[in-house]
């Protein structure tokens, strides 16, 4: 079983009233952002690379792990139970980890399947709901659920 650790941080604000607070994610000490975009980078550059072809002198950016921390995910929502909301291009029973690094989340979202049981918390079936990535090295990632209550409990005292 893999290890998961919820943290909150705080970005900088510009003006005192707007600090937002995101949940950053962290799997076996390795943040999920970062696992993520390890696993996006072969499709990111073979599609880089059509593109290219197709489109010369536009710019070669890799969109591979182009996510942002979510801001407003909640414990029920981590715990498979009523999703917070359902991204444009998911389905019903998938549930946003990572939303789009342009501030709206909807628009570039990774979304999985989360299930909980008595002793596990899995997250399966990771997608980008925009590119056909294919996310198998990274497979279904499960937990205890005792220790994923644990830091869900410390992030949110729920």
């Amino acid at each position: 079983m893999r290890e998961i650790e919820f943290r909150r941080s705080s970005t900088e604000p510009r003006r005192p009233d707007e600090r937002e607070t995101w949940l950053r994610v962290l799997i076996d000490g390795v943040p999920f952002l970062d696992l993520v975009r390890e696993t996006e980078l072969p499709g990111a550059l073979a599609e880089q690379k059509e593109r290219g072809a197709e489109f010369p002198d536009e710019p070669e950016d890799s969109l591979a792990g182009d996510y942002a921390n979510s801001t407003r995910l909640s414990a029920g929502h981590l715990l498979g139970e009523a999703p917070d909301r359902v991204p444009h291009g998911a389905e019903d029973d998938e549930y946003l980890l990572l939303g789009c690094s342009c501030g709206i989340e909807d628009c570039w979202a990774l979304v999985a399947k989360i299930a909980a049981d008595e002793d596990t918390v899995t997250w399966s079936g990771l997608r980008n709901t925009y590119r056909d990535w294919n996310y198998d090295t990274l497979g279904a990632l499960t937990f205890s659920r005792r220790q994923y209550e644990g830091s869900l409990h410390a992030v949110f005292g729920a």
